[in-house]
């Protein structure tokens, strides 16, 4: 039980001797041996916490929890290898006829209109196309020069073809060795390929073989044919 404030007040205070009158300037305080002290004791308080004791022995095991909540759903994860190839499946039915496609242009078109932007003085009939580098030279080197560039030497079929080539005569005003000739057999006048000619267009009182050595056929500017000597020159117009 707790003493009241003004009880231990009054029992410090009687436990003090009182000071002697000889020397009031000065006081000496002393304590009675036999007085009793009187502490005022507050509630107590909590001390600091003590160090973690050591881990004890690992328990047994104990039940399985129950199932928790799913997951969220991961990132996916590398493609894995290829397998290997399944079985060859059966032919399937034909599907449904598709719509009629626009006419396309043939390869041979296509490569005309080429050679003609290579060499804008060409003509185009049919499928056929005719011009000229501007070389001269005899029959031979004329027929060897159009091999080589993929095509031969011109040689008309019909009155359009001759037409095309006489407008090169015209335009370079020279006249042209046709891949036409009699080489073979006098008279009797061939395409290069050994087939006998189906067109002409000679001028009149030719072919005349004149001093026996015109085997090779040139057109003039007017279109017409005249049998040449193969030696001499005449401007290239090769057909492809």
């Amino acid at each position: 039980m707790l003493l009241p404030s003004t009880l231990i007040t009054f029992a410090l205070g009687i436990s003090l001797l009182k000071t002697s009158t000889a020397s009031p300037s000065q006081s000496v305080q002393k304590w009675d041996a036999n007085a009793c002290a009187v502490v005022v004791c507050g509630p107590a308080q909590n001390g600091l916490p003590g160090r973690d004791g050591r881990d004890g022995k690992e328990g047994p095991k104990g039940e399985k929890g129950s199932q928790g909540l799913q997951g969220l759903k991961g990132s996916q994860g590398p493609p894995g290898k290829m397998g290997p190839a399944g079985l060859v499946g059966g032919k399937g039915s034909p599907g449904e006829k598709g719509t009629k496609g626009d006419i396309g242009r043939s390869n041979v078109e296509i490569s005309l209109c080429f050679l003609v932007i290579m060499f804008p003085n060409g003509r185009i009939v049919g499928e056929k196309i005719f011009m000229t580098s501007g070389y001269e030279g005899n029959f031979d080197s004329l027929k060897q020069r159009c091999s080589q560039a993929g095509g031969q030497l011109a040689s008309p079929r019909n009155a359009a073809e001759n037409a095309a080539i006489q407008q090169i005569v015209v335009l370079y005003n020279k006249s042209v060795f046709l891949g036409i000739n009699d080489i073979q057999t006098e008279g009797r006048f061939k395409y290069l390929n050994g087939e006998n000619i189906v067109y002409s267009n000679w001028q009149t009182g030719e072919p005349n073989n004149d001093k026996g050595i015109e085997d090779c056929v040139e057109v003039h500017s007017s279109g017409k044919w005249n049998d040449k000597s193969c030696g001499e020159k005449r401007l290239i117009v090769c057909e492809f």
